[in-house]
C-alpha cells in the first residue's frame, strides 16, 4: 500500500491545458473517487499517475518518492479499463496469469496466485472459458483478476462499471467496495456517476475542466459544496437555483420576484443565489405560491416540477401526496438546509 500525493500537476496537449495545477493528497488505504462530466481531466490524472502519461508540470509522489520517471512497469500499478481489454484468443487463466509471465515469475507460482484470486473473485470455474463466453460481470471480474494477481500497492480504476447494465452496476458497485476494504489496497476511481462516487468512496474530488473544484468526505460535499458546479453535480434530482436579492425588511428575505423567504438573520446583502435540495421543498404549508407544473412518478416517491411565474423548482414528494397538473399549492424550503452563493463568483457564502 501507498499513499499518493499530487503537487501542482499539469498536463497540458499542445494548446488544451487537460489538467490544471492539481493539488491531491491520498491516504495509505483510502479509496478516491475522482468525479466530473467529460472532459474534466479526470482519466489523464489517471494515466498520469499509472505512468502511460508524462506531467508536463509538477510532481507525483508514492509516499515520499517522486515517480515521474519511473516507468508504468516499475510502478506497482493495477489498471482496470473501462473496456477490461482481456485478450481474445487468450483463456481466463491466461488473461489473468499474463503480468505475472511478462515478470517471468516460475509456473507453479503463477498457478497457485491464478487460483487465488480466481477463488477470492469467485470465477475458479470460469478459467478454462474464453472472454466472449463470458458475462459483462463476468469480464469485470477476470479485469480485477488479472490487476490484483500482480499484489499492487495502488489500484487505479477508469469507469469499470460504464458497461454493465444497470442492475449488475448496483451488484458490482458493492462488491468493489467490500474488495477494496478488504484488501486495504489504495485506490483512485474514475467516474462521471455521482451516485457511484458517492456510494463507493471515502473521499471525492471532484473536477472541472481540469481544475480541482472540492476535495471531501460524500458527506461534506453534499451538506456543504464549496459552489454550484458542485452543488448542482452531486444529488439526483440536483439542486435548484433560484437568483434574487437580499433584502432587510424587520429581519433578512430572500426575495426573487415571485415572493420572499425569511432567512435566519446573517451580516449578508446584495444579489446571490440560492440552493435548495428537491427533499428540501415542502409542498402544502408556507408563504410561497405556486402551480404543479408536471408530476412524474420514481416509484416509491415523486417528482414535482413546481412553477412560480418563470422560476420553475423541483420537489420530492411520498406518493400519498395526491396533485394534479395545474393545480395551485402553497410551498416553503426548509430554511435550516438552503445554500447561498454568491451570484458572480459561484462561491459558497454560508
Amino acid at each position: 500500500m501507498v499513499s499518493v500525493r499530487l503537487v501542482n500537476l499539469t498536463k497540458r496537449f499542445g494548446k488544451v491545458l487537460a489538467v490544471d495545477h492539481l493539488n491531491l493528497e491520498v491516504k495509505e488505504g483510502e479509496f478516491v473517487a475522482l468525479l466530473g462530466p467529460s472532459g474534466c481531466g479526470k482519466t489523464t490524472t489517471l494515466l498520469m499517475i499509472a505512468g502511460i502519461y508524462k506531467p508536463t508540470e509538477g510532481y507525483i509522489y508514492f509516499d515520499d518518492r517522486v515517480v515521474n520517471d519511473l516507468e508504468p512497469k516499475d510502478r506497482n500499478v493495477g489498471m482496470v479499463f473501462q473496456t477490461y481489454a482481456l485478450y481474445p484468443h487468450m483463456k481466463v487463466f491466461d488473461n489473468i496469469a499474463f503480468p505475472l509471465k511478462l515478470k517471468r515469475v516460475p509456473k507453479e507460482e503463477i498457478r497457485r496466485k491464478v487460483l487465488e484470486v480466481a477463488r477470492f473473485l469467485h470465477i475458479d470455474d470460469l478459467l478454462d472459458r474464453k472472454p466472449s463466453q463470458l458475462s459483462g460481470g463476468q469480464q469485470q471480474r477476470v479485469a480485477l483478476a488479472r490487476a490484483l494477481v500482480k499484489e499492487p500497492d495502488l489500484f487505479l480504476m477508469d469507469e469499470p462499471l460504464s458497461n454493465l447494465d444497470a442492475k449488475l452496476r448496483v451488484e458490482m458497485r458493492s462488491e468493489l467496495k467490500k474488495l477494496q476494504k478488504q484488501l486495504g489496497i489504495t485506490t483512485i476511481y474514475v467516474t462521471h456517476d455521482q451516485v457511484e462516487a458517492m456510494t463507493m468512496a471515502d473521499r471525492i474530488a471532484v473536477l472541472r475542466k481540469g481544475r480541482l473544484q472540492q476535495f471531501g468526505t460524500p458527506d461534506e460535499l453534499y451538506n456543504r459544496p464549496a459552489n454550484m458546479f458542485v452543488a448542482g453535480f452531486l444529488g439526483n434530482p440536483p439542486m435548484n437555483f433560484i437568483e434574487g436579492t437580499l433584502v432587510r425588511d424587520g429581519g433578512l428575505y430572500f426575495d426573487f420576484g415571485y415572493g420572499r423567504v425569511k432567512l435566519p438573520d446573517l451580516d449578508i446583502e446584495g444579489e446571490v443565489v440560492l440552493g435548495v435540495r428537491p427533499e428540501d421543498v415542502i409542498i402544502g404549508e408556507g408563504n410561497l405560491k405556486a402551480e404543479v407544473y408536471v408530476v412524474e412518478p420514481l416509484g416509491r416517491e415523486q417528482l414535482i416540477t413546481l412553477a412560480m411565474g418563470d422560476v420553475h423548482v423541483k420537489a420530492v414528494a411520498p406518493l400519498s401526496l395526491e396533485v394534479k397538473m395545474g393545480q395551485k399549492v402553497r410551498i416553503s424550503f426548509n430554511v435550516n438546509k438552503v445554500h447561498l452563493f454568491d451570484k458572480r463568483t459561484e462561491r459558497l457564502i454560508v
